[in-house]
């Protein structure tokens, strides 16, 4: 599978959760002063390109999945939680 560009990883499933609250709910300035605080802190990352994962685990009623980063570079094999809307095949 492949993550979209600009996506959003967490290494935290409750900061995910907090974060699709919010991107539920509309709020968009609420939803971009977490994301940006998230990011300062690397308590999330976003990549600009496409990258490629191995799915290790899906939780429907969440919208969330467990990844492993299979594309080359320093943080392959590293584990990730991400919205699932975040992936593309």
């Amino acid at each position: 599978m492949q993550v979209k560009a600009d996506s959003i990883w967490f290494q935290d499933a409750s900061r995910l959760a907090h974060w699709q609250v919010l991107k539920h709910t509309g709020d968009a300035a609420a939803l971009v002063l977490y994301q940006d605080s998230l990011l300062k802190r690397r308590d999330a990352w976003q990549f600009l390109a496409t990258l490629e994962v191995r799915i290790r685990g899906h939780r429907p009623k969440a919208h969330q999945v467990d990844v492993e980063m299979t594309s080359e570079g320093r943080l392959r094999g590293s584990r990730w939680v991400l919205d699932e809307d975040a992936l593309s095949r």
